[in-house]
């Protein structure tokens, strides 16, 4: 007699019979219950296998009643799940908990489990079985989860068939069901695995529409689930290209998105614009994509390398006339690539001046964009007919609050101006004049604007 048997047979003289007072306990199969006997057997299981048994213990009396203690020893025996104790149980209340058995050398076993008048003998076996293992996990401890696998594409999972006996064991037959699962190559049953020694076969799992598929693993007289998911091929990463032949305000550059790899699927995606003025609640409109707004769609097909904006492969941006820093963002498939474009403060561009000799006076118009919004000193310089200054020489005006004022309410740095000069004596001598601009980024003067 083995010292597992002998064990078994002494903890049975023990315990036997269970005694029951105010608690009763019961083994759960799913929502039926049923009173546990003195003796109670997991029955037997291959090794490393895991048995499991759920129970409940219930007040079985009319008044409230303490549940103080529960305890399961014996080896390869374990409480799964506990419980937390002490617990004030009302009249038919009851709590539940589990018990786990495994382990790896033949024989019989026993443990008792014990808690306030309750004894009774667990027992269970360890039967010559192969056992079977997905990695370090034995089979029955759960499914065999494949994970989430992109539709049309597939993922094998090795099955080791574990002989941990001292004897030669043979192989059952093995059968996979399920509409996206399925044994890659040739099992290996009837094969004779000798003792402490492995033999493997693999499951192909190839979804063929998305959503949890399941399926069956059966091995001999032992079946185990299959699960797996399958999810949308994913769009690729995005990769955004600005290209600005300079990085200059009222210029307009291109944009293009870019991928890692070349697309599985289809899709759409953004380019977002944000913009961060250099001065503080400035506005510029002009900032923006050519198409119109500060978003820009577009399209992915399979097999794409980059992304279509219609037609195009790129779409154009404008800078607008204000300084600051373009925040340019594309998003696909929930992956974001961000680009920032600083558009630096500048001396004021002078897009057009004109100056007309009107009777006694000369008018000067002048137009351009200043991106700092500083422009303030004005300087005007008259030269006659040969090419010499007009006294007094330079004429200094001072215009930051008139430029403060239109700039406090304007949408971008666009401006115009005109100024009047009244002459005494003979205007028609005076043939030309140099209009100087600053701001806070430096000055700008005009070449000689004749008239």
């Amino acid at each position: 007699m083995s010292a597992h048997i002998f064990k078994w047979l002494l903890l049975a003289w023990l315990w036997a019979p269970a005694a029951f007072g105010q608690f009763g306990l019961f083994a759960v199969d799913g929502s039926a219950e049923r009173p546990v006997p003195a003796v109670y057997d997991l029955g037997g299981l291959g090794p490393a296998e895991t048995g499991a048994a759920r129970f409940r213990i219930r007040n079985v009396s009319t008044s409230s009643a303490t549940l103080s203690g529960l305890t399961v020893t014996g080896s390869g025996f374990k409480l799964a799940s506990g419980l937390t104790l002490p617990a004030v149980l009302a009249p038919q209340a009851a709590v539940e908990f589990a018990v786990e058995f495994q382990a790896v050398d033949l024989g019989a076993y026993s443990a008792g489990l014990v808690s306030d008048g309750i004894s009774v003998l667990l027992t269970a076996a360890v039967v010559p079985r192969l056992t079977y293992q997905d990695g370090a996990q034995t089979l029955g401890e759960g499914p065999v989860n494949f994970g989430a696998i992109e539709r049309g594409s597939s993922l094998m999972r090795r099955i080791m068939v574990a002989n941990l006996t001292p004897l030669p064991l043979i192989v059952p037959g093995i059968f996979v069901s399920g509409d996206d699962f399925a044994l890659s190559g040739t099992a290996p049953n009837g094969t004779e695995v000798p003792a402490q020694q492995t033999v493997g076969f693999d499951i192909v799992f190839r979804p063929s529409v998305l959503g949890t598929r399941g399926g069956t693993l059966r091995i001999g007289d032992r079946a185990y689930a299959l699960s797996g998911t399958g999810v949308d091929p994913s769009l690729p990463k995005p990769h955004l290209a600005v290209d600005f032949a300079k990085p200059l305000s009222a210029q307009q550059g291109a944009v293009s998105v870019t991928f890692d790899a070349p697309a599985k699927t289809g899709g759409t995606g953004a380019i977002t614009l944000d913009f961060r003025p250099a001065v503080a609640g400035a506005k510029d409109s002009a900032i923006a994509f050519a198409s119109g707004g500060r978003t820009a769609a577009f399209t992915v097909s399979a097999g794409d390398t980059q992304a279509h904006f219609g037609d195009r492969v790129s779409v154009a941006i404008q800078t607008g006339t204000t300084a600051g820093a373009l925040v340019l963002t594309v998003e696909l498939g929930g992956v974001t690539d961000q680009q920032i474009v600083a558009i630096d403060p500048a001396a004021v561009t002078i897009t057009s001046a004109l100056a007309v000799r009107t009777g006694g006076a000369i008018e000067i118009a002048v137009a351009g964009f200043d991106n700092t919004r500083s422009a303030g000193a004005l300087t005007f310089t008259f030269f006659d007919v040969a090419g010499s200054t007009v006294s007094p020489g330079a004429l200094r005006v001072d215009a930051a609050a008139v430029f403060a004022g239109y700039f406090a309410t304007s949408d971008g740095g666009v401006f115009s101006l005109k100024a009047a000069f009244p002459v005494t004596g003979d205007a028609s001598r005076i043939t030309s004049v140099e209009v100087q601009l600053a701001n806070s980024a430096g000055a700008t003067k005009t070449s000689r604007i004749a008239f």
